[in-house]
């Protein structure tokens, strides 16, 4: 619902000049988060959710909505969790072999140099080749506004936060806490997801919303919330 309306309604006022889609894919079909649960794994294993082809699949036809897009695919944890897998995981080993061949696939795809900027970008890259997979070390700004950065790494190896981000000589935009805020130039947008995923438990600030940033430099917030007639975003006026 929430990517309906950004896309067929917001999208549709504002035509945006480009996108930045941040954590384009869960990874949750591999993730190490899950690996040593066995009844999350036949849960898993039942319902097919733990299909990394699958996943992939879907993530594909999902950024076919945004082909005709100026899209950034900006470096993002979740995307890694895949190039976790492959590293940590002997696929003889496995909890499903169904993962196998794209196991294989990808694993190839790495030893031949082909990927070298993570097997996301490269799975992207192959079916929308004018899309920017950028990596953790690009500087896109946008009328004044970082927008390259996703949030989780900080500098010198540690964790990324707001405080931090906002003393940077640079205003940004971050998406990794999936909640918005404003730190002095700094600003993190939401999510586009379920507000209720199975790693997100008590309370949260998880909040369905987007930043936009206009032609004169100013950065706002975008808020979905849920009527009787459906989903609405706050005002543009």
């Amino acid at each position: 619902e929430i990517v309906d309306k950004t896309l067929n309604d917001l999208c549709q006022n504002l035509y945006p000049k480009k996108l930045f889609i941040h954590d384009i894919m869960d990874s949750y079909s591999i993730t190490h988060h899950s690996t040593n649960d066995p009844f999350l794994q036949h849960e898993m294993e039942m319902d097919g959710s733990n299909s990394l082809q699958k996943e992939m699949d879907d993530m594909i036809d999902w950024l076919s909505q945004i082909k005709d897009y100026d899209v950034y695919i900006v470096k993002s944890n979740h995307d890694e969790h895949v190039d976790r897998f492959l590293r940590e995981t002997d696929w003889r080993k496995m909890n499903s072999l169904k993962n196998a061949l794209p196991y294989m696939e990808y694993a190839s795809a790495i030893l031949k140099g082909e990927a070298p900027n993570g097997i996301v970008p490269y799975v992207i890259n192959k079916h929308y080749p004018n899309f920017h997979c950028l990596t953790y070390n690009d500087n896109i700004v946008v009328n004044g506004y970082l927008c390259s950065m996703h949030g989780n790494l900080g500098a010198s190896g540690t964790r990324g936060g707001m405080n931090q981000f906002s003393k940077l000589s640079v205003k940004n935009v971050v998406g990794h806490t999936h909640s918005i805020s404003r730190v002095s130039g700094s600003c993190c947008v939401g999510t586009s997801t379920n507000l209720r995923l199975n790693y997100n438990k008590g309370l949260t600030t998880w909040i369905n919303a987007h930043g936009i940033i206009n032609k004169l430099g100013k950065f706002q917030h975008i808020v979905f919330f849920k009527t009787k007639d459906g989903f609405e975003y706050t005002t543009l006026e």
